[in-house]
């Protein structure tokens, strides 16, 4: 019996803890585990793309993907919404009647009032806002926010952000969302990345912008897999042009692209995907970047850095302690995470060297008491492989 219960207050949380703890849940948990094995699922429903008036970066970065062809303008001037979206304007891309049949994407540029983070369940907003066929909601599989960047040092950045706030005792309001809940991360954050990094490289930016994946940080809180596209760091950089093209450029050959089957009939040829999600580390991660720019088999999830975890010594996690519920609810979001491929599993990547020795154990207690297996070989992120049989299994890598 594992000794503790998976968080319930998300809808994800009872479903995925099915996966990541069957036994609490099952009496077979060979039956349970097989049933949730590997296999990718249909992904329905449109991409929404959201900026705001009240962002100068955003305004940047939708009036260049706005310049794409492609875009048409959906009148939502008489329908009924919350008083912060009112004013908003509201776009669909395709290229062809066929492609708006196969793929969706809205862009929903919301007035000045409306502060990302005081949007939360922005998703359910704008599932009130457009309706389909017969009058039911549109369905939304992912929401990409275009945002700005703001740092210490000023230095230009390009950003992509997982969303939410681990810590319940370290949540202020100006961090948006809710204390100790995650949304599910955009499976996209990965391909997106990826195409950032090359398109920041072919528009000359890469001399001056860090082109980075930060930690998982602020609201607002929704119940669909979410990311943050960003430009920072000054003023002067969130109204760079050439930016707001590379992003438009960037989101033109991911989110706006007609999906592709992501793998074959050929069952000799690995088609496996590997969620990987972080412990330690800086506000910015680096070896996550150095993960997903490696191979196009690996996505990211949550981030939790070092600093989250500055008072573990505190209190142990069998008291319940906040700070492993933080884990907890990150493992389980993360966990919500829809791959592309056939197959997936899921890894924490826990930065050794990012934590004290007493804090360090103290999480590992944490990972070994709730069954999670772990491994001390970090090249398992780059050369991870599967099994013919996809069970769901959770590997904790250590830095060596």
């Amino acid at each position: 019996q594992l000794p503790f219960t998976p968080p319930t207050s998300t809808p994800f949380s009872e479903s995925f803890g099915r996966i990541l703890f069957p036994r609490l849940y099952s009496t077979s948990r060979l039956t349970s585990l097989m049933s949730l094995s590997g296999g990718a699922q249909a992904v329905d429903g449109c991409t929404l793309i959201v900026a705001t008036e009240a962002d100068p970066a955003s305004i940047t970065m939708r009036d260049s993907l706005l310049r794409l062809d492609g875009w048409c303008e959906i009148d939502i001037r008489e329908k009924t919404v919350e008083a912060i979206y009112k004013g908003g304007k509201c776009f669909i891309f395709s290229k062809n009647d066929s492609d708006l049949e196969v793929k969706r994407v809205y862009l929903w540029s919301l007035p000045k009032e409306a502060d990302f983070l005081k949007c939360d369940h922005i998703d359910n907003a704008f599932q009130s806002l457009i309706k389909e066929d017969k009058g039911r909601p549109v369905s939304i599989h992912e929401v990409a926010f275009l945002s700005r960047h703001a740092s210490k040092s000023g230095s230009p950045a390009l950003t992509v952000h997982p969303i939410g706030v681990p810590r319940k005792s370290k949540w202020t309001k100006d961090m948006g969302g809710l204390p100790g809940k995650c949304p599910p991360p955009s499976r996209s954050m990965g391909f997106v990345f990826r195409e950032l990094k090359h398109q920041a490289s072919k528009h000359g930016l890469l001399n001056e912008f860090d082109v980075t994946f930060e930690a998982t940080h602020h609201g607002p809180y929704l119940q669909t897999p979410s990311m943050f596209l960003e430009i920072g760091s000054k003023e002067e950089d969130w109204l760079r042009v050439d930016a707001g093209e590379c992003w438009a450029q960037t989101l033109r050959n991911t989110l706006l692209s007609k999906p592709e089957r992501s793998w074959t009939d050929n069952e000799e040829i690995d088609q496996s995907e590997l969620v990987v999600m972080s412990l330690g580390g800086g506000h910015y991660v680096p070896f996550i970047n150095d993960f997903i720019l490696k191979s196009e088999k690996v996505t990211p999830g949550h981030m939790l850095p070092s600093y989250l975890f500055d008072d573990v010594d505190i209190e142990s996690f069998e008291d319940g302690a906040e700070w492993a519920d933080a884990i907890r609810e990150a493992v389980a979001s993360t966990a919500a995470v829809n791959c592309h491929r056939r197959s997936s599993k899921r890894m924490v990547y826990v930065d050794k060297k990012s934590f004290k020795s007493d804090v360090r154990q103290r999480v590992l207690r944490l990972l070994d008491s709730e069954g999670i297996a772990y491994t001390t070989n970090k090249r398992d992120i780059g050369h991870h492989h599967h099994d013919d049989i996809h069970l769901y299994v959770m590997v904790i890598t250590l830095v060596d």
